[in-house]
């Protein structure tokens, strides 16, 4: 017998160094950012109108690893050709302070590559939970749904395979990265939750660098747009 697991989806996991610099920096400017809960807009600030947490120059060291771990992420993970340039286009914070603060389920429609950097994790924190949408393993519709009990459940054991779903318990100084495409939310799996769950979202571009520009598709730099 041979099997071949094809088409998978990767997420990308790296450190950021000097984190508490990083964190430190954060706090002095997060009165800033920092934005009022309504019913609405309680887990994310990108909504309020305030994405730009990336043109703080005392955070450019911050972004500087950013960009390095997405272009990792892309050349040496996925082994895309060195030819792009990463621009981080909008960020913002993302935030729980109770149990009940999950972000539903989206995408990141208008970018290439999305992130989060995880500032602040206080104990049974939020996961960042992420959907398979290559499910043709499903061999009828409903048939990987995970059940509240296990004898109306079809699955014997959950796996790569066979999974609907795919979680990450956040580590405070680490960066997440992943399609933005990649339908994802957040949920809350712990016993208990006291703090601020508080991480840094934000979305890259892949453009193509100026000797490059013979490539049919990608962006090019906004330089040659013309905007009315």
């Amino acid at each position: 017998m041979q099997t071949f697991n094809i088409f998978p989806t990767t997420i990308y996991v790296g450190e950021v160094t000097e984190h508490k610099k990083h964190k430190e920096e954060f706090y002095k400017i997060y009165p800033k950012y920092d934005y009022e809960e309504t019913c609405i807009d309680n887990t994310v600030s990108e909504n309020v109108g305030n994405p730009f947490i990336h043109l703080e120059d005392t955070l450019d060291p911050l972004f500087q690893q950013i960009a390095y771990h997405a272009k990792k992420y892309t050349c040496e993970v996925l082994e895309y050709k060195d030819i792009f340039d990463y621009v981080i286009t909008k960020s913002w914070l993302s935030r729980s302070r109770r149990t009940t603060d999950e972000l539903m389920w989206h995408i990141h429609s208008t970018s290439h590559i999305s992130f989060v950097y995880y500032v602040n994790i206080p104990p049974n924190s939020h996961v960042l939970e992420f959907e398979n949408i290559c499910t043709q393993n499903d061999l009828f519709k409903t048939m990987n749904s995970e059940g509240d009990t296990p004898d109306r459940t079809m699955v014997e054991n959950y796996n790569p395979l066979n999974s609907e779903r795919f979680y990450i318990s956040p580590i405070e100084g680490s960066v997440v990265m992943f399609p933005s495409s990649l339908p994802h939310n957040t949920k809350f799996k712990g016993d208990n939750f006291k703090g601020e769950r508080l991480g840094i979202v934000g979305d890259i571009t892949l453009m193509l660098k100026e000797d490059q520009l013979h490539y049919s598709m990608g962006y090019i730099d906004n330089k040659y747009w013309k905007k009315y």
